[in-house]
């Protein structure tokens, strides 16, 4: 007999206790079986009125199971069968779960919707799909069971049934409610989930947006911002907002601009961050004082002012500043020119702008020598003049001087060539034409130096097929020569050589043919004879293949001719021998080394 249920958990409770119920039955007989669920009760009544509720939209997930509220039970079984006061608990516990898991089925809908907007790695998004088999089987599980439980007609099957299918069940319900994706569906894991992800998109976003302003890559750097910043919960960090409002600057959209650093200034001053505040009201105040906003430039410049009463260092720029403002209608021109100037100043990127910077600060010193932004000027032509000439040196001369050393003659000149010799000082492009010239001689030097290193190697390689060639290696001497015939330079010698050897050489196969032959001739044994003749027979096929432009092709054919006349004599069906497999005929192989002396056409019957 079951007296007590061990507390484990309330789903492990649950089926601790009724699983015994169902298999026990004759020993719990009479005993009331108590709900755990302590909600039960609560619901009797609701049961009650929903009786004849049989069924309710099917899932999404589960388009073919009916679904169920707890209160469907009733509905479900009010035809009992012979022990169905046994099976009643955990048909009420199968439903039970299967409404839970309905539930389940819903907020995983709205963690989907919100994990599709994220770039999930393949990670994540692989831990996500698993969730959802997991969460989709259990459920399938459940329904499947309770209506396996409910068509069962036999009380002993559907009591093993109901033992074998809810412990395997249970199993991975609680694997499931103890896990990771359980914590997804309840929020606190799917906020880390989206938390983690986010930080991770941010920290890319970062580094992408870092390397491009290293670059100077400034339409890259608004790209990369606009598109992180169009999902409204993202929020970026101080300092790449900075960036986008200095590309923005740097590429010329100073409103734009403008307003990034003004929506930054106030976020500042509700942080009381007073350092960078300083800064930023001095690039704002300078900005607007560019673009001639110049009583909102001079509300910057007195909040400095004002501010950092005490740190005169702090305050020296902004009194220069407001001191060409407050002489403004005096000498209009000239507030209008250092405006310029400063405009330009903010936007400077060398690429673009060169030395053009240099020169504008240069003429409104020249302009302007008493102005009382003198010495301002003279801090920024300074700062300018330095980030030009680490632009010139670096960016051009270092890397044409690079290309050089590796003789990339031609690739420095091209980069010499697409620089804008407009945005340079008269100075610079001299020295710019002054390179071009140098790098044109000693690419024609490096050109001449190749060519008689070329000129070597090829007479290197003639004398190596000269050598073939006085050595009576006809073969290897005519390969060489065949690879001056697309040489203009040699191509009619080489031809000259190439018969030349050719001819050397048939007349050396025609000798040994003749060689062979006589030798047949003298012979009594009736099969070397036959191999001296093919063997003579082949030397002269092969002249007839290798060495078709000798003058000795007619003489060749007479002599094969007389040669298979002899063949045939012996046995005209060796003529028509086999082939071996690439056509090659099966013929008796003869020793090479065997030598004598070269008989007159008279002794031999051949023409020489």
């Amino acid at each position: 007999m079951v007296k007590s249920c061990v507390p484990h958990r309330p789903l492990g409770r649950l089926l601790w206790c009724l699983i015994p119920a169902v298999l026990l039955g004759g020993c719990v007989a009479g005993q009331q079986v108590i709900d755990p669920y302590q909600a039960r009760s609560e619901r009797e009544a609701a049961m009650q009125a929903a009786r004849q509720q049989e069924v309710r939209e099917p899932s999404p997930l589960s388009p073919s199971t009916t679904t169920r509220s707890p209160s469907s039970l009733q509905a479900d079984t009010t035809t009992p069968t012979t022990g169905d006061d046994l099976l009643m608990p955990v048909l009420a516990l199968i439903n039970d779960r299967i409404y839970a898991y309905e539930q389940k089925l819903e907020a995983w809908k709205e963690f989907s919707a919100r994990a599709e907007e994220l770039g999930l790695d393949p990670e994540q998004q692989e831990k996500i799909t698993s969730c959802q088999e997991q969460l989709q089987n259990l459920y399938v599980g459940y329904n499947g069971l309770h209506e396996v439980l409910l068509q069962e007609d036999r009380v002993d099957a559907a009591r093993l049934l109901a033992a074998r299918s809810l412990l395997e069940l249970e199993k991975k319900d609680i694997e499931f409610l103890e896990g990771d994706c359980s914590g997804l569906i309840s929020g606190s894991g799917g906020t880390t989930l989206i938390a983690t992800t986010r930080s991770r998109t941010l920290q890319e976003v970062r580094e992408a947006i870092d390397q491009a302003m290293v670059e100077r890559k400034y339409d890259e750097v608004i790209r990369l911002y606009r598109e992180f910043t169009a999902d409204p919960e993202q929020q970026p960090p101080y300092d790449m907002t900075y960036q986008y409002g200095t590309a923005l600057l740097k590429s010329r959209e100073d409103e734009a601009a403008r307003d990034v650093f003004l929506g930054l200034l106030e976020e500042l001053k509700r942080q009381d961050a007073v350092r960078k505040q300083f800064e930023l009201m001095q690039l704002v105040g300078d900005l607007q004082f560019g673009m001639e906003e110049y009583e909102p430039a001079k509300k910057q410049y007195n909040d400095i002012v004002d501010t950092y009463s005490r740190l005169a260092d702090k305050n020296e720029w902004a009194l220069q500043q407001l001191a060409s403002l407050d002489v403004g209608d005096q000498q209009a021109d000239e507030v209008r020119a250092y405006a310029d100037l400063l405009r330009a100043y903010l936007e400077y990127t060398p690429d673009r702008d060169g030395y053009l910077v240099v020169e504008k600060a240069r003429s409104f010193i020249d302009t302007y020598p008493y102005s009382p932004v003198a010495s301002a000027v003279d801090r920024l032509l300074k700062t300018v003049k330095d980030q030009a000439d680490t632009w010139f040196n670096t960016s051009i001369m270092a890397r044409i001087d690079s290309l050089a050393g590796e003789k990339k003659y031609q690739e420095a000149l091209e980069l010499l060539q697409d620089v804008d010799r407009g945005i340079l000082p008269p100075e610079k492009q001299q020295l710019l034409k002054e390179k071009t010239e140098e790098l044109t001689t000693l690419q024609a030097i490096e050109a001449e130096t190749r060519r008689l290193q070329r000129e070597q190697e090829l007479q290197e390689q003639w004398n190596r097929a000269m050598a073939h060639l006085e050595a009576k290696e006809y073969d290897q001497a005519i390969e060489i020569f065949s690879s001056f015939l697309d040489n203009p330079s040699y191509a009619g010698k080489a031809r000259q050589r190439i018969d030349e050897a050719a001819r050397l050489a048939a007349q050396e196969d025609r000798r040994r043919a003749a060689e062979l032959f006589v030798r047949a001739n003298r012979t009594h044994d009736l099969e070397s004879r036959k191999k001296l003749l093919f063997a003579s027979r082949r030397l002269l096929q092969d002249i007839l293949v290798k060495y078709p432009q000798t003058d000795l092709t007619d003489k060749v054919k007479r002599n094969l001719q007389r040669i298979e006349e002899e063949i045939a004599a012996i046995d005209p069906a060796l003529l028509d021998n086999p082939t071996t497999v690439d056509g090659t005929p099966v013929e008796p192989e003869i020793q090479p080394s065997i030598t004598v002396p070269i008989p007159g056409d008279k002794a031999t019957g051949q023409e020489q």
